[in-house]
């Protein structure tokens, strides 16, 4: 997976068996070190572990295991959840799964401790970075199958190729720097154990979805709207993030228009946005396909703070007032 992951190399997935990695090939070693598999590919590599579901049982670690719901009981809810909310659009919630699945896998994992602190890895790039690797889970996810192994190794392939042109290890490269305690950790050696992760995610997964079914697991990762590109909010977003980006009295610029940066932003805006429709376009298709610039300027802009109350009965956010019924009723 990685070169030089001098720690980490081993994922323990269950009871004794343990898989390790070179930049070739995967070997699952049995309990004993009796006997090993060796798997080419990520499909391979699920295969040779179906045989070891049948063993496998939920057991909670830690103390305070008990206070915790159980995978099943979460699935459960989540579902029960989306159903709610959602309904049973299917193309939606694919999208909305993706956001939920990069933020578990992609998301809140060591690339975090890369954008920390001093770093190049600015807000503007990781919006684009995180709207792409949601494009790519949505490309892998399906209400007919799902390798979900596959799936969570494409996530953090070092070499996969990002917005800004990097790999994903390039850009951890590019963020390691062993003189700031942020970032000193090797990103060779973080990969790995984002690897790990995701092989175990993968794992519980494909035994989640053998019990529950694939479209039920699928809906449990939609109990929540996050307001990430791919998310149903995102469409009520960015059109009142263009609206407020066009009237500088906009209930939006509330806490900002005092702000002594605020009037430089506000009339700065990149060349390749200014048309309004084309703007639109592409935050609607992604932030991935944004410049960096943009994608800057629309984070330094709040827009991942953009209100998304509907507005039914007044917003305190916004300054709208509670709606008083007409006299006359």
């Amino acid at each position: 997976m990685t070169d030089n992951a001098s720690e980490g190399d081993d994922v323990v997935l269950w009871g004794d068996v343990y898989i390790s990695w070179d930049q070739e090939m995967y070997t699952v070693e049995e309990p004993d070190n009796s006997e090993y598999s060796e798997a080419y590919s990520a499909a391979e590599l699920s295969a040779i572990l179906d045989e070891y579901a049948d063993d496998y049982e939920y057991a909670p670690e830690g103390p305070d295991s008990h206070r915790w719901p159980k995978p099943e009981e979460l699935i459960t809810y989540g579902a029960q959840e989306c159903a709610k909310r959602f309904g049973h659009l299917d193309d939606a919630l694919l999208w909305l799964a993706a956001t939920r699945i990069t933020l578990a896998v992609w998301r809140n994992t060591p690339v975090e401790n890369w954008h920390a602190g001093k770093s190049p890895l600015h807000d503007g790039t990781m919006m684009r970075i995180n709207a792409a690797t949601t494009r790519l889970v949505h490309s892998m996810l399906s209400f007919d199958h799902v390798d979900w192994i596959s799936l969570g190794l494409a996530i953090v392939n070092p070499s996969r190729v990002l917005p800004t042109g990097q790999s994903v290890l390039e850009l951890g490269l590019a963020c390691h720097n062993p003189d700031d305690p942020a970032h000193e950790v090797d990103p060779r050696v973080e990969l790995a154990g984002m690897a790990q992760v995701a092989i175990s995610w993968g794992r519980r997964c494909c035994l989640s979805e053998k019990e529950f079914g694939l479209r039920t697991l699928i809906e449990s990762f939609c109990a929540s709207d996050n307001g990430c590109f791919g998310a149903p909010s995102w469409l009520r977003i960015v059109d009142r993030f263009l609206t407020a980006v066009d009237d500088r009295e906009n209930a939006h610029w509330r806490i900002h228009r005092d702000e002594h940066w605020f009037d430089e932003w506000f009339t700065n805006r990149p060349a390749d946005i200014a048309d309004s429709t084309e703007f639109r376009r592409l935050l609607l298709a992604g932030p991935d396909l944004l410049s960096e610039e943009a994608a800057e300027w629309c984070v330094d802009g709040a827009i991942h703070y953009v209100c998304q109350d509907d507005h039914a009965n007044g917003c305190w956010r916004c300054g709208i007032p509670l709606a008083t019924e007409s006299p006359n009723k």
